[in-house]
């Protein structure tokens, strides 16, 4: 007798779940005279190199301050400057941290150094009621884990889109763009639980592509 209702609930999550909103990804970057990187492995990423971009040739990365675009692709809705400001220096903490370990990151635009600059163009919040009901279900725990395989983001589970641009210190060339954006795994329970924790959450899951993306890539 259970069994109809069972169904009905799991129905109506995977329904609402389709339905639940995905950010477009606002695009902000300028791409002129730079050819794709590929090996990014984060899902709907935009990143390119200049085509004489020589890595061995810098020592160190300068992490400047991270900047909050206000042109008309951005895409904050009602967050408040406060929280979109707390959020972009969450991204610089992030990528410092994360990149520390393995990089020379020094303090300055220094000689022989690359510039990373970041932008965070929009945040999408997180709806908890939703987000959290999606993790209390047997029919949401396993689209949950669906969505972690294919590394996409959860339903109701918010985000960040960021873009960056990463400079020659000495003479300005760009070097190096790309655009992405980023999602807590899917399978964070923590990650739903308050309209920006998952923003939040995101900070690291980018530092942490890039990191890995630069690891995979040394020597090239």
């Amino acid at each position: 007798m259970r069994l109809p209702g069972i169904l009905l609930n799991a129905a109506t999550i995977l329904l609402i779940a389709a339905c639940a909103h995905q950010p477009d990804q606002r695009e902000v970057i300028d791409v002129n005279g730079l050819i794709p990187i590929t090996d990014t492995r984060t899902p709907n990423a935009r990143a390119y190199k200049a085509p004489a971009f020589d890595r061995s040739k810098y020592q160190g990365i300068y992490i400047a301050p991270t900047t909050v675009y206000s042109g008309p692709e951005a895409e904050f809705g009602n967050i408040s400057e406060e929280n979109r400001e707390r959020i972009a220096s969450k991204l610089i903490t992030e990528m410092r941290r994360v990149l520390g370990s393995d990089f020379t990151a020094v303090s300055g635009a220094f000689p022989k150094t690359v510039r990373l600059q970041m932008t965070l163009v929009g945040i999408n919040q997180s709806n908890p009621v939703l987000s959290t009901a999606m993790r209390l279900t047997p029919a949401g725990l396993v689209l949950s884990a669906a969505h972690a395989a294919s590394n996409s983001p959860a339903a109701f589970t918010g985000s960040i889109n960021m873009a960056a641009v990463a400079y020659d210190s000495e003479t300005g060339q760009v070097l190096a763009a790309w655009q992405a954006v980023f999602s807590p795994s899917a399978l964070n329970v923590s990650s739903g639980l308050a309209p920006l924790r998952a923003a939040e959450l995101s900070t690291t899951r980018a530092a942490e592509a890039f990191r890995d993306y630069l690891l995979r890539t040394r020597g090239e």
